[in-house]
C-alpha cells in the first residue's frame, strides 16, 4: 500500500463540485478545504505507484475546474 497527499488548485470561484467528485473516488480517504496557495489537501492511497500515479493523473487531474495537483508520497 502506498500513499499521498496530493495539493489541489482549482479554478476561481471554487467550486464544492470538485469535492463531490473526489469523495466519490474509493482511493481518496479525506478531503480538506484550506486557504492559500492550495484549495484542497486530499489524502488517497492505492496498492501500487502505477495505481496512484493514475489516480492522480488521471481520476482526480481530469475533474472539472481541477487546474494542477502536487503530489507528496508518504513512505
Amino acid at each position: 500500500m502506498i500513499s499521498a497527499i496530493v495539493l489541489v488548485n482549482c479554478r476561481f470561484p471554487f467550486d464544492a463540485d470538485v469535492i463531490a467528485e473526489l469523495n466519490k473516488l474509493s482511493a481518496v480517504s479525506h478531503v480538506y478545504r484550506t486557504s492559500g496557495i492550495y484549495d484542497l489537501i486530499v489524502k488517497v492511497s492505492a496498492d501500487t505507484e502505477n495505481s496512484l500515479r493514475r489516480t492522480v493523473c488521471v481520476d482526480i487531474g481530469t475533474i472539472r475546474n481541477v487546474d494542477s495537483t502536487v503530489t507528496m508520497v508518504i513512505a
